[in-house]
Formats: C-alpha cells, structure tokens, sequence
C-alpha cells in the first residue's frame, strides 16, 4: 500500500519531544489536584478565586464557566512565575502598557482617569453649597498624579490622559481657599517625590502637599521641624501588583516632628494608641498601610498641640502620609474617608467643635468616586429640610395672626366704653357738684335775709321803748 504523501513525517526526536511535552502536562495537572488552593496571591495583593461551587443555574446561565477559567488561572501551578516572566517579555518586546499602567523609565506610572459624566461637577458643586452652609473656612487640594509632574518618565508618544483640564476647572470655580501644589511639585520633578512602583506621592512629596495645604490656612509650616527615617528598602506598591514588575522596588520614610508633639488616636473600631504610624505593616505586601494603617471611615487624633484650631478633614489614601506633617498645627484632627464613612456627617460637625475643613484626594479618585459627594449631602440635604419646617412655621404663624387683631379689636372697643362710662359719670359727679354748689349759696343768702330782718326788728322795738 503506498504511502499517503502528503502526512507529515514525524521524527524520532519530535516523538520524544511530544512524549515529553505529555509528561510536563500531565505532571502539572496532577500537581494541580494534590497542592491544597492558595487564598491570597502575595505578589499581586489580592486574594485568588476559589472552587466554584457547581449548580444547574450556574451552569446553566454559563457563570460556573467563567468562575471555573478564573480558578484555573489564579490556581495555576507556578502562577507567580509566570506573571513575571510575561511582564519581562512584553518589556523586551517594546510594550508601553499592561492594564492602564505604562512601563516607564525606571519606573511604574498610572494613567490618569477621565472624569465620569457630570461627576467633577457635582464634587464641585456639593463642596461649595456644603461650606456656604457650615460658614467655616475650608481649602481644597487634588493631588496631580505622577504622569502629570514627571511627564518626562513616560514612555516615548504615551497618550496619558490631561489633567490640567480638569483640575483648572476645580480651581476656578471653587468657593473655597486652593491648595493647587502642581507647581511645587513640578519644581522638584526630578526628586523621590513618587513611588517607582505604587501610585501614591512619597513622604517627600505628601511634605510640598502640606506646606502648601497649609500655607493655604496662613499657616506656615517649616520643613526643618521634620526628621526623615527610612523604615523600609523593599516596598512594592500597587502598579508593581499590577504588572509584575521586576527589579523595581521603593524606600519609604517617616518624618515625625522634632518636637514630638504627643497626641492620641481613636481608632474606627473605639480602639486607641499614641501613634499613627503602623509598624506591623512593614512586615505585609501593602506597606504603605504604615501611615494611619488600613483606610477606615473616621479617625479622631487628639493632640497636645498650643493651637485651638479643629480640622475636620476628607481624604483618601493620598492624605495618609500628609497627615504627620499637620499634627503640630492643630488641636484635634477628625479624619473621614467617605469611601468607609456610613454615619452622619452631622454628629461629627457638633461633637468636634470644627473651626477648619479641609478637602485632600488623588486625582483619579476625585474625579471617578461620588462617595465624598453623598457624604457631604447628608448635611446639606438636612439644612434644606429644616429651611423647609421654618418656612411652614412662619405661613402657619401668619394665618393665626388675624385672633390676636379681632383680641386687640375687643380690648379697644372696650377701652372706648369704659372711656364714655368714665365721661358719663364726670359729667354726673360734676352736676351734683353745681346743684351743691348752688343750693349752699341759696342757704347762705337766705341766712343774711334773716339776719337782717331780726337786726330791722330790734331796732324797731328800741325805739317804741
């Protein structure tokens, strides 16, 4: 029988290589099933899907495939490797971005987000109406993000998103004191004012955000107060999760005062400690959460500090490591992240006894989070209630008002009464009076008659004597 000619010859070596291909496979699938699921993926910082639970509506509505690709994926045996080894590739290969974050020179960069609809402008707007209501002085700082200062680091042609657009926009149009610190930081652009690897400013650049926050209060601030010390070599923040990045980590420092000015911190959970740097992150993948630890909805620090001012300030994580450069400058500081803040904004207006506000976020999450807004409107929404109840009572008062007119009518048209009794009797008192009169000076004349008729008489009788 002759020969098929156009089946491919398969070699003695490219049997092997099969056979051996078969075997790896086969290994690793058998390795899947005997090593137990890890639950949290320490280089990406984030916790890793699980076995899908198997159900006919999940099946049926093709959910259970899709959670059964993602198990697989985060499961897969030598994952961490493999995410590595593929952001290598795609750097070798020229790539200038992996999921929104570019490959850099020499470092990670974010790109900037764009404004969801109609968002930058209710922020703006419920920050307005909000500190027209509570009548206290109030300053607003956006911090730019690293593509924007450091625009030199991105990869050639990048098309990073503007965000000079929007933040001239906030500017202009805000009613409050501007903490605008684009400047300043582009002045020291060439400095470790961001992360190569996380998408937060560095303690350096948190400490040009504060001079200028509080410079905006006509607060100076000296930069000389402050220590520097390095607590960690070996941070890997959140674009390097991202992309999985190699070779690229950070240094972070703590600057406390040299005055040690001392201070309590209450806690979210009613717990307390003299500190608000948190050492056991230093020992975990998100070692930022050493500034104030993990975000929390509200954070009380009392200080020591001669100043009577009390700040009520709303924040994201870009505050975090700010806030030890503002701990001398202020009597008590209530931190809310609105992201975690659930109660009402109201209580913590009237329990403070607030003489400040203060508004401090990241670009990217003031222009795509509403959660400030909503918080903010609690206040607002309860003013237009109790503007509401005043103006029912003021109508309710007005349609009353005509009683008291018909009282003072019946009290007048009494007076008037009482008056004509009181000129009736008067008139009385005084006719009596004249018929007194009167009858006594008939009394008296009759009297000087007879007087003078008994005088006549006497005479009259002398004079026959």
């Amino acid at each position: 029988m002759k020969k098929n000619e156009h089946q491919p010859h398969i070699t003695r070596y490219q049997k092997y290589l099969y056979a051996l291909l078969s075997v790896i496979c086969c290994t690793v699938m058998v390795l899947n099933l005997i090593i137990p699921d890890s639950v949290r993926s320490e280089v990406e910082n984030r916790p890793l899907a699980g076995f899908p639970a198997l159900s006919i509506s999940a099946l049926q509505s093709g959910r259970y495939a899709d959670q059964f690709e993602d198990y697989v994926s985060d499961q897969f045996l030598g994952r961490n490797t493999l995410f590595h080894v593929n952001y290598l590739f795609r750097r070798l290969c020229g790539q200038r971005e992996i999921d929104d974050v570019y490959l850099g020179k020499n470092a990670l960069l974010q790109n900037p987000s764009t404004p969801a609809d109609d968002l930058l402008e209710g922020q703006i707007e419920t920050i307005n109406e909000f500190v027209n209501l509570t009548g206290l002085p109030a300053s607003v700082l956006v911090a730019p993000s690293a593509a924007n200062i450091q625009a030199d680091k991105l990869p050639l042609d990048a098309p990073a998103a503007d965000e000079n657009g929007p933040l001239d926009q906030l500017y202009s149009s805000l009613n409050t004191s501007k903490a605008d610190v684009r400047q300043v930081l582009k002045d020291h652009k060439d400095e470790y004012i961001y992360y190569r690897t996380d998408h937060h400013w560095t303690s350096l650049g948190a400490k040009y955000g504060a001079q200028v926050f509080l410079d905006s209060y006509g607060i100076t601030m000296n930069p000389d107060d402050f220590e520097n010390l390095k607590v960690s070599d070996t941070f890997e923040g959140t674009l390097a999760n991202k992309t999985g990045s190699v070779g690229l980590c950070d240094d972070i420092y703590i600057c406390p005062d040299k005055y040690q000015t001392e201070y309590l911190v209450t806690w979210n959970d009613g717990s307390k400690t003299t500190s608000i740097y948190n050492q056991e992150a230093l020992d975990h993948k998100d070692q930022y959460q050493v500034f104030l630890g993990a975000n929390q909805g509200l954070v009380h620090i009392e200080t020591l500090s001669s100043s009577n001012e009390n700040l009520l300030l709303f924040k994201d994580s870009y505050a975090n490591d700010v806030i030890q450069y503002l701990l001398p400058y202020f009597r008590n500081i209530y931190v809310v992240d609105p992201r975690y803040f659930y109660e009402d904004i109201n209580f913590v207006l009237a329990a403070g006894n607030i003489t400040r506000l203060g508004f401090l976020f990241s670009y990217n999450n003031f222009v795509t989070d509403s959660s400030l807004r909503d918080v903010l409107q609690t206040r607002i929404l309860q003013e237009k209630a109790d503007l509401t109840n005043e103006t029912a009572d003021d109508a309710a008062s007005s349609e009353a008002a005509p009683e008291p007119e018909a009282e003072n009518e019946e009290q007048s048209a009494s007076s008037e009464q009482s008056q004509e009794s009181q000129s009736a009797s008067t008139s009385e008192n005084d006719a009596s009076s004249a018929s007194k009169q009167d009858s006594t000076e008939d009394s008296a004349q009759s009297s000087v008659e007879t007087e003078t008729e008994s005088e006549t008489s006497d005479q009259t009788q002398n004079q026959d004597s």
